[in-house]
């Protein structure tokens, strides 16, 4: 072993002075080798606007500043503003100012050849303060149509607190697959590293004619693959952290120093436990069962606008002033010729005969019926696929879970593996392509491992997502977050 640190402190020292040597003598036809990974990353980091960042600041200011999550914001209040108009309408009658005038005369442009009805150059109109009519009864029929007014609303308000909570969902998501991103070129670095490292001492050995063509050939074609992995995984980081900005809203091209990392954990929520969640706040499930309720509504409805049911109602009337060049005057009434405020019943109502809607409206009726069927069923296939999904996403974190221990003990056999070949191939006891295997299988493992724990989070969210949580009970996603230490 002594030996072979021996070679490797050597080995390093060649790999130092060829770098030098490389950037000093170099041609435009020929490719550089670390001299030209290098310049890549020196002109990509000009003008760049680094930023740290940890799990808690992309939520708080995704939350605060996300362009989507403003639109949100003023959503609810149109839904709000919307709502206070149904319910004043339904509890409170309907008391308005109106102010109508004929045309009045401003100007005369061209007088013409008849002028018997001419138009009044003064103001001539009425002013009212009109109370209208206050339903006191209608067996039900408007309170039914209040009640999905306002079921509506409330599904809609929490619709808006869906998006919020997917919008966290996908914060924490874009997180850790910045993270992942970043393992990975930390992973494709450790191999380009260790590529280069044997490219270049073959690179010495040729000369002095210590090694084989094929070997040298090899170690070339090896380290300028790892190049162009490694240059695959910084574009993926790059392309990372432009969603990560769009996210927050911060600036395009801001490029992210990650404070955290990713904890792995078992999840701890049981399958039958997550189906009976899911059955009370899976979206899907609530907007399903609001449509059943107002279904239900409309068909009720229906039938009881199809009997002659009558109204009674409060006839509140109005206080008009009227005024004109010879009038100034203030009347109030309930009606034509009457000031009397009366509690009044009226029957409206039409069957039809042929046409629109069949005889005595049977069509009609018979389609708000079919309507709430439509809805009890679409209940219960959005309930099975609710079903099907989170037991899908709950195998899948389970099998996850089996492949990250199996990782576990595969990336110390392979890097001892690694280790060891490493050493022989130093030492010319084994071939160069053994040495390639071992480090690419190594390289790919270990990066195997790494997108399955971040595949085994994505898959935990969108079980939480499917269910209809922020988090799983007793459990948190933001506490998944463990500090680099520097």
């Amino acid at each position: 072993m002594n030996g072979f640190i021996k070679k490797t402190v050597l080995a390093q020292s060649i790999l130092a002075i060829s770098m030098t040597s490389s950037i000093a003598q170099t041609t435009p036809k020929q490719l550089r080798t670390d001299a030209y990974v290098q310049s890549i990353d020196q002109s990509s980091q000009s003008n760049t606007n680094y930023k740290a960042l940890n799990l808690n600041d992309v939520i708080e200011q995704g939350l605060r500043s996300n362009q989507e999550q403003e639109i949100r914001k003023y959503q609810g209040e149109i839904l709000d503003l919307s709502w206070k108009d149904s319910w004043e309408e339904f509890w409170i009658p309907q008391v308005s100012i109106s102010l109508d005038t004929n045309e009045q005369r401003l100007g005369t442009l061209v007088n013409g050849s008849s002028t018997t009805n001419k138009r009044s150059s003064t103001p001539d109109g009425t002013l009212s303060l009109n109370f209208g009519d206050y339903t006191i009864f209608n067996w039900g029929k408007d309170y039914l149509q209040y009640l999905n007014t306002k079921e509506t609303y409330k599904r809609s308000k929490d619709v808006l607190k869906e998006r919020s909570r997917d919008l966290k969902h996908d914060l924490i998501q874009n997180y850790f697959k910045l993270y992942f991103y970043q393992e990975v070129e930390r992973l494709k670095r450790d191999q380009l590293r260790h590529a280069s490292f044997i490219y270049r001492l073959n690179r010495e050995k040729i000369s002095l004619k210590k090694t084989t063509k094929e070997d040298y050939y090899l170690s070339r074609a090896e380290y300028l693959r790892a190049q162009n992995e490694y240059h695959d995984a910084k574009n993926n980081v790059q392309i990372q952290n432009e969603q990560i900005a769009k996210l927050i809203n911060d600036e395009v091209g801001t490029k992210y120093l990650l404070r955290d990392s990713l904890k792995y954990k078992l999840i701890s929520t049981s399958l039958s436990e997550a189906i009976k969640l899911a059955k009370k706040t899976n979206p899907s499930s609530l907007n399903a069962q609001v449509g059943v309720e107002n279904a239900k509504r409309s068909y009720e409805l229906a039938l009881k606008e199809n009997l002659p049911l009558p109204k009674i109602s409060l006839k509140l009337g109005a206080y008009d002033y009227r005024f004109n060049s010879s009038t100034n005057s203030t009347h109030y009434s309930t009606g034509p010729g009457n000031s009397d405020i009366d509690i009044v019943a009226s029957i409206n109502a039409t069957w039809s005969i042929t046409g629109k809607g069949g005889l005595f409206n049977d069509r009609a009726t018979r389609s708000s019926m079919l309507e709430k069927h439509i809805a009890f069923s679409r209940k219960g296939l959005v309930n099975r696929e609710v079903e099907a999904d989170i037991k899908a996403r709950y195998f899948t974190v389970t099998s996850l879970q089996n492949q990250i221990n199996i990782l576990d003990a595969r990336i110390p056999t392979l890097q001892k593996t690694f280790d060891t070949i490493l050493e022989n191939y130093m030492n010319k006891k084994t071939r160069y392509i053994n040495f390639k295997n071992t480090l690419i299988e190594l390289t790919e493992t270990q990066i195997l491992m790494e997108q399955t724990k971040y595949i085994h989070l994505v898959n935990k969210i969108e079980l939480a997502r499917t269910i209809g949580l922020e988090d799983f009970p007793g459990e948190n996603f933001e506490n998944l977050a463990v500090k680099i230490k520097e």
